[in-house]
């Protein structure tokens, strides 16, 4: 049983070490570009789709907004 948590939690270290990989890459802001805090209120499962779709994408949810703004931006 020990073998078990042991691995679990090797498994679990190794993926926070990727998602601070990503998530570090993905703060570094263009030069030209500031970052500003938005408040957003979401339905819970919502952020849990966002989540699930960041994780899956190896990025941050604020990736994915940023990407879907860039998208839909009306002065391209």
């Amino acid at each position: 049983m020990a073998n078990m948590f042991e691995k679990y939690a090797a498994d679990r270290e190794a993926e926070q070490k990727k998602i601070e990989k990503t998530v570090s890459a993905d703060a570094a802001p263009a030069e030209d570009e500031k970052r500003t805090t938005l408040s957003l209120s979401l339905t819970v499962s919502d952020k849990k789709a966002l989540k699930m779709m960041a994780a899956e994408r190896e990025t941050t949810i604020a990736a994915i907004i940023h990407e879907w703004v860039a998208e839909h931006r009306e002065d391209k």
